[in-house]
């Protein structure tokens, strides 16, 4: 039994007559058992005088939608490739089979998703057959936008909350606003376990979140915004209770699976776990084991998930034991408002080489949007990745990268890639760029940065990076570029942090920090303890140059590291503008000089004394005879401050330490007349040619604002 139909060539212009074969192929990938109809593409193709250049695939939300709900069956059937009303699922499985069964002569192959909204039921998987390992493969949406993947389920059938049970926990003021939804009678069965996260901890699919509009909500919680402090510590600071001021602990006791989230002993080190109870006395005891660091008396802490916390619009209560929603909507609300997280991850690629993901958008997940373990030479652009409980992205294969993404409301992180060899300083050539990245930390708030890098040869580049409570970027690794970025409003909510971060590591050398503009970074209530570039216990070999600080507290942090070279930045309205310390020969000594310590540990882990490291960083092969802990060779030239303190170095520090060049207001002449205290914006920052500073060497930023 056969039906034709037509394989449109592009480029060549020509039509390919082929026939669907009603064979059915014993494989198994994807949802189900399938079989491809095309066989005699491969023979069709290799008949004609011009190659089949390019296969086009047309994918549609009907199709999808209906074989996601289970209104399509999932059987084993045939992949009528020609089809203008395939299902998204059905057409990622033909990639997990031999190419052959498509077309051996294919050149590259285009999944095209019409516009509409893609509900998965579960995490789309693409794991490549490695006969399409030379075949270009784009997985596209229409140019101007409009197709949407999501993982979110809608939830309808709100009303009033009426059983008596509920309304006694509610508060008196929220039952005539806060309505209530089954979540099984929506389809909804699995919502998700909690697990502790935070600092250390592996990161876990969140469990079911709730959404309003496109909008992530907040779990009901007290105090609604910022924090109580710990007032006292019953058990002691490695015990697991405490005590807040002002909590109400009466209305917690009942309670059945109330959470804490806290700083509980260090201002960069938050944890949210599960609360054991609340006893008659108002102690809160934490569920076993206690936070990493212990608890500390004033250190900030908020207590989440309680039916009797839900007072204000936007917050909701997820009851796990009759599985309904409780929640006070922020507006008028009507059917599609209201959506939940039910599927981990969206998009796993176990493989791939070759593939282009573009004009799309991977929405709400409980896991992270998109995952790309193996392969490489993966590009991820004009994609926008928003409301994940994880990450934005994640990524581990090399030549791969994000371009023109955005990325927003993200729980445990933005992008992480991890690309390049540190053993061999083979480059991974990954990047990011020319991306906007918001609000990536809604869940873990400290070490889960916008841009989380890496291993060896790698590039952020072009990025706009803003409301973080924690790092912007943490890198690792070797030879890396963070160049031209915009960074501002992030470590608004922690301390001893910075907006670009890396540390604990003499071999992590060779990236160069350029042309960056990094301004209005940190908090009020710890000011002296956030940082622009943050060069954290003993890090060695990092360039900073032509970057633009504006109202940076601590602009450059140098913690102790060596042959750090710091030349031809600006600091405008910051202070200190350099710091630099002695940490390796003072406090932290016993570390540096201990052979079974981190920083002896990965230089043996490197073999620092033999090719290529040795001749790729020459400084470091004396390092256990030449003071190791000393910050030696550490440079600082041609800097431009204004308005703030040039520099702070401890006296440990000063015997080592170059600086030469220092220019302030007297060799300066912005484009821009106004008081130096006002200055801004990247454009009342530029230097103009006349300057004497520019006139006596100073090389002017190469940043390049998004606007532009």
């Amino acid at each position: 039994m056969f039906s034709a139909f037509f394989l449109n060539v592009i480029n060549t212009r020509t039509y390919c007559a082929v026939f669907e074969s009603d064979v059915r192929l014993p494989f198994g990938y994807g949802v189900s058992r399938r079989a491809l109809a095309v066989s005699a593409l491969a023979l069709a193709c290799a008949g004609l005088s011009a190659p089949c250049a390019a296969l086009n695939v047309s994918v549609t939300a009907a199709a999808t939608n209906a074989e996601e709900s289970g209104t399509t069956p999932k059987t084993a059937g045939t992949v009528n490739l020609s089809s203008s009303n395939l299902a998204l699922r059905d057409v990622i499985s033909v990639l997990n089979a031999n190419k052959a069964y498509a077309g051996a002569s294919i050149d590259s192959l285009n999944i095209v998703l019409a516009a509409g909204v893609y509900q998965l039921a579960s995490t789309l998987t693409l794991t490549e057959d490695p006969s399409w390992a030379a075949t270009p493969v784009t997985i596209s949406g229409p140019a101007g936008g409009g197709a949407t993947i999501t993982g979110g389920h809608p939830v309808t059938g709100f009303s009033p909350v009426k059983d008596a049970a509920s309304l006694a926990r509610l508060p008196v003021t929220a039952r005539g606003s806060v309505m209530v939804a089954s979540l099984a009678q929506n389809g909804i069965t699995n919502l998700g376990t909690f697990q502790r996260h935070g600092i250390d901890i592996s990161i876990t699919p969140a469990p079911l979140e709730i959404f309003f509009r496109g909008q992530p909500m907040t779990i009901a919680r007290w105090p609604n915004t910022g924090f109580a402090t710990i007032a006292t510590l019953p058990g002691g600071p490695t015990g697991l209770s405490f005590t807040v001021a002002g909590g109400h602990t009466a209305a917690w006791q009942s309670e059945p699976s109330l959470h804490a989230m806290g700083y509980w002993a260090r201002d960069w080190a938050d944890t949210t776990l599960q609360v054991q109870s609340v006893d008659a006395s108002g102690v809160i005891t934490l569920a076993s084991p206690a936070p990493e660091y212990g608890l500390a008396v004033g250190q900030r802490v908020f207590i989440e998930n309680a039916l009797s916390e839900l007072d204000q619009p936007g917050e909701y209560y997820v009851d796990t034991g009759s599985a309904r929603v409780f929640f006070w909507p922020p507006a008028a609300m009507t059917d599609g408002d209201v959506t939940a997280s039910i599927v981990n991850s969206l998009f796993v690629v176990n493989t791939a080489t070759y593939l282009t993901v573009q004009n799309l958008t991977f929405d709400t997940a409980r896991g992270d949007g998109m995952q790309l373990l193996a392969g490489g030479k993966i590009t991820v652009s004009h994609v926008v990745l928003r409301n994940m409980g994880n990450r934005g992205a994640v990524s581990s294969t090399g030549s791969t990268g994000f371009q023109n993404v955005t990325v927003e409301n993200t729980g445990e992180g933005g992008l992480t890639v991890y690309s390049g060899n540190r053993t061999t300083l083979v480059p991974g050539s990954s990047f990011v760029t020319n991306s906007t990245i918001d609000n990536y930390a809604r869940r873990t708030r400290a070490y889960r940065p916008a841009i989380s890098l890496s291993g060896d040869g790698d590039t952020i580049s072009g990025n706009t990076i803003y409301n973080g409570p924690h790092a912007a970027i943490i890198f690792g690794g070797n030879d890396h570029l963070i160049s031209k970025n915009e960074i501002y409003n992030v470590v608004t909510e922690t301390a001893d942090a910075g907006a670009i971060y890396t540390g604990r590591d003499w071999t992590t050398r060779g990236t160069v920090i350029a042309d960056n503009f990094i301004h209005d970074i940190g908090t009020t209530t710890a000011p002296t303890s956030t940082m622009g570039v943050y060069l954290d216990d003993e890090t060695c070999g990092t360039t900073i140059e032509r970057n633009v600080f504006s109202h940076v507290n601590q602009a450059v942090f140098i913690g102790g590291g060596r042959d750090n070279l710091v030349h031809d930045n600006l600091f405008v309205n910051s202070s200190p503008a350099m710091y630099v310390d002695s940490r390796g020969l003072s406090w932290q000594k016993a570390l540096a000089d201990d052979p079974n310590g981190i920083f002896r540990t990965e230089l043996a882990a490197v073999n620092y004394t033999q090719p290529p490291y040795s001749t790729r960083y020459p400084p470091l092969v004396p390092i256990l005879s030449d003071m190791p802990g000393a910050p030696l060779g550490d440079v600082l030239t041609r800097n431009v401050v204004i308005n703030g303190t040039p520099l702070l170095i401890d006296s440990g520090a000063q015997q080592y330490v170059a600086v030469t060049l220092m220019f302030g207001s007297p060799n300066v002449v912005f484009e821009t007349g106004m008081s130096d205290s006002a200055r801004a914006t990247y454009a009342n920052l530029t230097l103009a040619p006349s300057s004497p500073a520019i006139a006596s060497g100073f090389q002017r930023s190469l940043f390049i604002p998004a606007s532009q």
